[in-house]
């Protein structure tokens, strides 16, 4: 919790299902870290996750790609 001393934080205030609070509770109590941590940790987690899922979307196709693009450029234009 030090650590989050010098940093500015905000609140919100968000409705969790009991389940979900529970599961919350047992892992706080197997971790021995408080629950906003254990959220901050996984909204964190959530936002990275999101932020590669764009990146890879936004390749497409040509994500899995092993050949530079300009080369495939030049081999199809060798094909006209």
């Amino acid at each position: 919790m030090a650590l989050l001393a010098n940093l500015a934080m905000g609140r919100i205030l968000i409705d969790l299902s009991d389940d979900v609070i529970q599961r919350l509770d047992n892992l706080k109590k197997l971790r021995n870290q408080p629950r906003a941590e254990l959220l901050r940790e996984a909204i964190e987690q959530y936002l990275d996750q999101q932020s590669v899922s764009i990146i890879r979307d936004a390749l497409g196709l040509w994500g899995n790609q092993q050949e530079d693009g300009l080369e495939y450029e030049r081999k199809l234009r060798e094909e006209w």
